[in-house]
Parts: structure tokens; sequence; C-alpha cells
């Protein structure tokens, strides 16, 4: 007896052939999914980098998140070299913001009413150059995975901190 007992009156539903995937750059594709997550990372840090108070630093972190979300719900959804790129942008956003919002608390921690003036703008020039420090890291490190996913490249190594 055959194992698939094809009848002709109980056969099996037709299976669709997979979907190729699309060239181009839009959201359907690894390519152009990748190359958003970097312009995402881009964008956060340099619109950090400009609106340091509130409440126009709030349209950075609403950019940080969209940009942690969307990257957050593709990792491990495309190719293997597109897995890289969204493994790369995660940790480019978290290992950043972190620092950047590390130097921020201890600097409006320390500066308090007995706080003396000399040490009031170093910790105030210590915060600003984190924050120069971490945007210029983050940007180079997304620019050069940036154009890695326009060729369609894979991240050398996704979870080390420099490219």
């Amino acid at each position: 007896m055959p194992a698939d007992n094809v009848t002709p009156f109980r056969r099996p539903p037709p299976k669709r052939p997979a979907a190729p995937q699309q060239s181009g750059w839009g959201l359907k594709t690894h390519r152009g999914r990748a190359v958003l997550a970097h312009l995402l990372t881009l964008a956060t840090y340099a619109l950090a980098l400009f609106f340091t108070r509130p409440p126009l630093s709030f349209v950075a972190l609403g950019v940080a998140v969209a940009a942690f979300l969307f990257v957050y719900s593709n990792r491990g959804a495309g190719m293997p070299w597109a897995n890289t790129h969204h493994e790369h942008a995660l940790r480019t956003l978290v290992i950043g913001y972190s620092v950047m919002t590390l130097a921020d608390v201890i600097a409006m921690v320390t500066v308090t009413a007995m706080t003396p003036d000399g040490m009031r703008e170093g910790l105030f020039l210590f915060a600003i150059w984190t924050r120069i420090v971490v945007v210029a890291w983050a940007g180079l490190r997304s620019a050069i995975a940036l154009v890695l996913a326009i060729m369609r490249k894979p991240v050398p190594n996704p979870r080390g901190w420099l490219v």
C-alpha cells in the first residue's frame, strides 16, 4: 500500500512554491531591512548629539526605541548575512546608549550644591566628551556596517566592540 494514499476524492492540498527574494531596497528585502537598521542607528546617535536637553531629547529617545524595536523584531528572521547586521545594530544601540546614560547620570549625581565650581565644570565636560566619543564610535561602526549591508556582506564580528 503506498504511503501517500492519494485517492481521487482526497488529494493533498497543492504546495505553493516559496516566493523568491525580491530585489531592490524595499522593506521586504533582507538588504532593505539591514540598511534601514543602520540608518536608524545613525539617525539615533545624530539626534542624541544635537538634542541633549528635554523636550527635544525625547525625539532622539523615540527614534532609539523605534530602532531597537525594528532591529529586535527582525533579529533571526533574515538571511545569515542580514542577521549579523541586526545583531550588530542592536549591540551598537544598547552599548552606546548605556554608556551615554551612565556618563550623564554620573555627571548629574555628583553635581550638588557643595561641589566646587571647577569640579562641576569638569564633570559637565566629562559628560559632553563622553557623548561625543560615543557618537563618533557608533557613527563609524554604523557607517561601515551600512556599506557592508549595501554590498550584502556579513559583519565580520557582530558581537565585538569594534567593527
